[in-house]
């Protein structure tokens, strides 16, 4: 989870982004001598950059974009859809925090584009294309030391979203720490995210009433989630590797928990198998890199609420290093904060996703990962839409609760830290966590 999510570029998907059939084609061709911006030299290598990752055949976008033939037809759409942000996915609100991976176009990238649908999306030279990037077949990390391999899952031509929950055990004869993590699912086109949690959800929802002072005011511990995350995959997401000497023990017998979710294509039947390798470390581990689940699931969304809040905490033991966030909720939510309540009582927000799409299920990368004193409190703040007005409710005459199907919620925030001695602490306190 600590490596870089990559080619979240185009991704155009169900929730009605582009839909075959109602594309407007770009105007006429501009006479060549006038074309000022072209495909080859301008646009292609754009695209390269950003969207090639999940647009290129095998995987899950419905369409490639590696060469000017495959993407010409969608010129207008293009121009549409990156020129409203809707394109490439990003969610973070820009006024909170600086990201690593932030996915979204420059302004100058956007202007190009736009210049070369307006011009008549001309081709330019073929001969001065880029090298579209080198997308290695099979693991893309090398053989694994140890391959999961989870039972298959048939997705239906059309129907509903699939959410099915696998158990799997590791049978490894020693403990072990894993430096990386790849996901290799079986059929990119219908898998849409796999969660994999460690040793099942036996302590979620278990009720606490121990108070504590969080923001100024005296209140009752949540009732949280005392499950560990080992690793997440969603579309276009590169493997997790873990920094040298970082990683996450398993033992003989781990018990891992998928929560998987499956979108159907519309055009045919198809059979998914994922796979998952894992990558051992040699030598001590010498940073552990803990994934922290602030949550619930003693929940309930009324029927018809446009606005319902549902709040978790998480206190920190230690002073620690936050590097990375991953908000995740179902088909009702709407937004979802992380703020970080320091023992002084002052606020921060360490991330905002004032707009959650369901569809996108994205790590935050932070820039500069910023450190927590010990005894500060990660607030959690999920929002949902329950009402007849959220279009991709399933039933607004529903009181909802958890559960692991799309049309159920979930209230999962995420975020990975790194405990740090005292002395990193108070560097980043004199530097603003910087």
């Amino acid at each position: 989870m600590l490596g870089s999510v990559g080619g979240l570029g185009l991704h155009l998907v169900r929730t009605g982004v582009v839909v075959a059939g109602c594309l407007v084609a770009a105007g006429p061709a501009a006479a060549a001598a006038d074309v000022a911006t072209v495909f080859s030299t301008d646009v292609a290598p754009i695209l390269m950059r950003h969207c090639v990752g999940c647009h290129r055949p095998g995987e899950i976008a419905p369409m490639s974009l590696l060469t000017y033939r495959e993407a010409r037809p969608w010129a207008r759409s293009i121009q549409r859809v990156v020129s409203s942000g809707r394109m490439p996915p990003w969610f973070a609100n820009p006024e909170h925090g600086k990201w690593a991976n932030d996915a979204r176009l420059s302004p100058e990238e956007i202007e190009t584009i736009v210049a070369w649908v307006e011009a008549g999306a001309e081709p330019g030279d073929p001969a001065q294309m880029p090298e579209p990037p080198r997308f290695r077949d099979g693991w893309q990390l090398g053989e694994p030391d140890y391959v999961i391999e989870l039972p298959p899952v048939t997705v239906p031509a059309t129907g509903p979203d699939l959410a099915p929950t696998q158990l799997v055990r590791l049978d490894i004869p020693e403990r072990r720490w894993v430096r990386a993590v790849e996901f290799q699912p079986g059929d990119r086109t219908v898998n849409h995210h796999q969660i994999a949690f460690m040793g099942g959800f036996g302590g979620m929802g278990a009720g606490n009433s121990q108070e504590r002072q969080v923001g100024g005011e005296r209140r009752g511990k949540a009732p949280g989630v005392d499950v560990k995350i080992f690793a997440v995959w969603a579309a276009g997401a590169a493997p997790t590797v873990f920094p040298d000497g970082a990683g996450r023990w398993v033992d003989p017998g781990t018990l891992l928990l998928l929560n998987q979710h499956y979108h159907p294509n519309g055009d045919s039947e198809r059979t998914d198998r994922t796979r998952i390798g894992l990558f051992f470390g040699e030598g001590p581990l010498e940073v552990e890199v803990e994934a922290i689940l602030a949550g619930r699931m003693d929940f309930t969304i009324p029927a018809g609420a446009p606005d319902h809040r549902i709040v978790a905490h998480h206190e920190l033991g230690a002073d620690s290093r936050i590097v990375s966030y991953f908000a995740h909720m179902h088909m009702r939510g709407r937004a979802m904060s992380f703020t970080a309540v320091y023992p002084d009582g002052s606020r921060e927000i360490l991330l905002d996703v004032p707009e959650y799409d369901f569809d996108w299920q994205l790590f935050y990368y932070p820039e500069a990962p910023k450190v927590l004193p010990a005894g500060s409190v990660v607030e959690v703040v999920a929002r949902y839409d329950n009402s007849a007005a959220n279009p991709h409710n399933p039933d607004p005459t529903l009181d909802i609760g958890f559960g692991f199907h799309s049309t159920d919620e979930m209230m999962v925030g995420i975020f990975e830290l790194i405990e740090v001695a005292s002395d990193e602490s108070a560097e980043s306190d004199a530097t603003g966590g910087e």
